[in-house]
């Protein structure tokens, strides 16, 4: 496996490329040797071994895409922030505990993948990535979403399922141009009102959680999932 990592990164250095795919190869550290590469674009270091990424990740300011996926990662080092040409990041199946603050400087990003992770909350500089268009969350052992998850105007799909939410923020309804929203298999106790303001929504999945109303914003509403829970005339 070391020769073929090292043939994979000389490549690129020998012809200035883009790309550097270094997946399910159960390395266990990133090579410094890929620090120079201030070339790539998009790096994939999806189905290893790594439990921590060095700082120097953020010194490779021209990466748009960023596959971490399959790792078992803990964390992340404040400088993944400086990567702000960013427009995907797959943090899948890690063992996240929490995202850095610096999170929020990534204001390119349209896509951000962190399910089945341990992210019991998020940081409040979430709703700086206006931009994000996707946020799946899913199976993260989430306890609450912050309030400003609203200022995620551009969003139109968000996965924040299989956690341990017993409610959602009221500005929740600021996210008017979202078309699906997964809450399933929650704690949900009940909604904000302002869930009824996001008339863009095709999709409303809030099968088994906890409630036993809804707000007439939603009652009746096509594409409206609330089986499992205790509302009556459902």
């Amino acid at each position: 496996m070391t020769g073929a990592i090292d043939q994979a990164i000389a490549a690129v250095r020998a012809g200035g490329g883009t790309a550097l795919d270094l997946s399910g190869l159960r390395f266990r550290k990133l090579r410094e040797s890929v620090r120079d590469l201030t070339t790539l674009t998009r790096l994939d270091l999806s189905s290893n071994q790594l439990s921590m990424l060095p700082d120097w990740i953020g010194e490779l300011t021209a990466l748009t895409e960023l596959d971490l996926r399959g790792n078992a990662l803990t964390e992340l080092p404040q400088t993944i922030g400086n990567l702000t040409a960013l427009t995907r990041l797959d943090l899948r199946d890690n063992r996240l505990t929490g995202l850095p603050d610096s999170i929020g400087s990534l204001r390119s990003l349209t896509v951000l993948d962190a399910a089945r992770n341990k992210l019991t909350a998020l940081p409040d500089s979430i709703g700086e990535l206006t931009a994000l268009t996707k946020l799946d969350l899913w199976s993260c052992d989430l306890q609450e979403l912050p309030d400003s998850i609203g200022k995620l105007i551009a969003l139109t799909e968000l996965d924040v399922a299989n956690n341990q939410l017993t409610g959602l923020p009221d500005t929740i309804g600021n996210l008017t141009s979202l078309r699906k929203l997964s809450a399933y298999r929650n704690k949900l106790r009940r909604l904000p009102d302002s869930i009824g303001s996001i008339t863009s929504l095709t999709r409303l999945e809030l099968s088994l959680n906890e409630l036993t109303e809804l707000p007439e914003s939603i009652a009746g509403r096509t594409g409206l999932d609330v089986g499992g829970n205790a509302i009556a005339g459902y």
